[in-house]
Order: structure tokens, then C-alpha cells, then sequence
């Protein structure tokens, strides 16, 4: 390997530059590690009522697998303990809050992350307490989910539960035995590191059964076995934190199905045409033509 090379230092402020990709419940890390840039970036910070300050990082992954770096001297904070529970797995793509901090108020606004991969070292920016760093509304309220300063341990990235989406409509329809199609996804910043995160689809409210092909998986199918309103729900784990999602499901029957019902005489289905009854001779005469006679002139 060639000599590594410091390239520099950057910020969340690139993130429109960057797409996000869609994580999969456990990452699969590519046996074959890519070299492509990988940033760690400063997110920046909000004070808290206590007088704390609450500090985001997180991470820009510029392949297109996901990489590992362990934590030494190419995953590390330079100021006071080098492993503060920052992330060893990078997803593709740009991911933020992936390390929320709680600091005491005498922050001095150094404390600088180091990723190195390949032949390419990238820090994250010296000067943290910046009035351009403080967060916007939106983005303070996405910071604070989960965190609690008051009980919060200081300088160290915080354990928070996973995001868990179920994707598309509120409201998805399809037909009995026939199979609906769920998108869902599970995000997590990966702390605890040595616990997986693990995805469950379940039914929470319906009339029949459901079965999910793959109940383990974000994206499943689930087949329902009678028409009707049905709640099903993805929950996502970090083995110590589990947030959910959920979804309505509206099966109805096939149209062959409902038919077959209803010549069947099926209570509470009418049929299709009412009985007209047997015939009589004035529904079978045949219908008679009048021809007017001639005129006379």
C-alpha cells in the first residue's frame, strides 16, 4: 500500500452533493474492501436547558458496498479517549447523527474525528461551536430523538433506537391468498457494535390470518386468508431500544371468488340477476308484427 495521504476535512454542509441509499437490517460487509473516500463530518450542535451541549457526526461512504473500519488508529477521536462509540460499519452513502454527544458547557468545541481507508485520511472540522453550526428547527428535532441530557452520559456517542419506516401509502389493498407486497427499512447507528439489529413483521389487528414470506426482512410479502381491515407492523431492534411502524392492509376477495359466492347463494351476498320466475305465456309469445291495411284512392 502506497503512503496514506491527508486529504483534508469535511462537512455535513455537502450532504446535497451526496444520495442516500436504503440500509439493510445487517449489512452485508463486502469481503473484498473498497478504497473509495470515506468522510467522517462534523453535523453540528444545540444547547441544551441544562447548559450541555448536544453534538452530532456523522459519515460520508463513497462506495458502493459497505465498509469496516475497526476502531485504532484509523478510527479515532484525537482529543481524550480515542473510541467513544463512533461507527465501525459504513453503509453507502450519507448517513447523519450517526454519533449524538452530550458535552458539559465548558466545551472548548475541539474534538476531532479521524477515519482513514485506502491511502486517504479525513478529519472533521476544528471549529465546532460556530453560531453557523447551530441547528435549524428541523434538524434539532431529529438530533434530540431519544436523547435525554439530564441523564445522557457525557462524550460518548449515544445508544438510540432504531428508525424504523414502513414505505409507500398509508393504506395498501390487494386480494385474499393473493399476496401485498411491504416495503419497510430499519436504520440504526449501530451501538450496541456486538448486537445485531433485527427486523419483525407482525399482525396487530384483523380478522384472519397473515403470513409473511420472510417476517425477518424489512421487505416481505404478506398473503391474507380473508377479506377484511388489517394492521400489520415492522419493528426494528438494537437489542435494547425497538421502535415500530405500521401500515393498513385492505385484502378483499378475488372478483371469480366473490362471483362463485354469489351463484352460490352465499348469506348476506345477493345474487347477480333475481329470479324472474317460470315463464308464462305472455313472456314466451312471440313477439307479432301489425300491418296496416291498404288505402283506397
Amino acid at each position: 500500500m502506497g503512503t496514506r495521504r491527508t486529504v483534508g476535512v469535511l462537512t455535513a454542509g455537502f450532504a446535497g452533493l451526496v444520495l442516500a441509499t436504503s440500509s439493510l437490517v445487517a449489512p452485508r460487509v463486502s469481503a473484498r474492501q473498497t478504497t473509495t473516500s470515506l468522510f467522517p463530518a462534523y453535523d453540528g450542535f444545540a444547547y441544551n436547558d441544562d447548559g450541555s451541549l448536544l453534538l452530532a457526526f456523522t459519515y460520508f461512504n463513497h462506495n458502493r458496498t459497505t465498509v469496516t473500519v475497526p476502531i485504532g488508529e484509523d478510527n479515532r477521536f484525537l482529543t481524550g479517549e480515542p473510541d467513544r462509540g463512533q461507527p465501525t460499519t459504513f453503509l453507502p452513502g450519507h448517513h447523519r447523527f450517526q454519533c449524538m454527544m452530550v458535552v458539559e458547557g465548558d466545551f472548548d468545541g475541539i474534538l476531532r474525528w479521524r477515519l482513514a481507508l485506502g491511502d486517504e485520511t479525513h478529519l472533521t472540522s476544528d471549529s465546532m461551536l460556530q453560531y453557523s453550526w447551530e441547528f435549524d428547527a428541523s434538524s434539532e428535532r431529529r438530533a434530540r430523538r431519544d436523547v435525554d441530557p439530564a441523564t445522557a452520559p457525557r462524550n460518548v456517542c449515544l445508544n438510540r433506537s432504531p428508525i424504523v419506516r414502513v414505505l409507500g401509502p398509508a393504506e395498501l389493498t390487494g386480494t385474499v391468498g393473493g399476496g401485498v407486497k411491504l416495503f419497510g427499512s430499519v436504520r440504526d447507528e449501530g451501538l450496541p457494535r456486538d448486537a445485531p439489529v433485527t427486523a419483525a413483521w407482525r399482525k396487530t389487528s384483523g380478522p384472519g390470518d397473515v403470513t409473511f414470506d420472510r417476517p425477518g426482512n424489512p421487505r416481505t410479502l404478506a398473503v391474507f386468508d380473508a377479506p377484511g381491515t388489517y394492521t400489520v407492523e415492522l419493528a426494528g431492534s438494537d437489542s435494547v431500544f425497538e421502535r415500530t411502524a405500521s401500515v393498513t392492509v385492505l385484502p378483499r376477495r378475488a372478483l371469480r371468488a366473490a362471483i362463485g359466492s354469489r351463484e352460490a347463494g352465499e348469506p348476506g351476498v345477493p345474487s347477480r340477476v333475481p329470479s324472474a320466475g317460470p315463464p308464462t305465456p305472455e313472456r314466451t309469445a312471440p313477439r307479432q308484427t301489425l300491418i296496416p291495411p291498404p288505402v283506397c284512392t
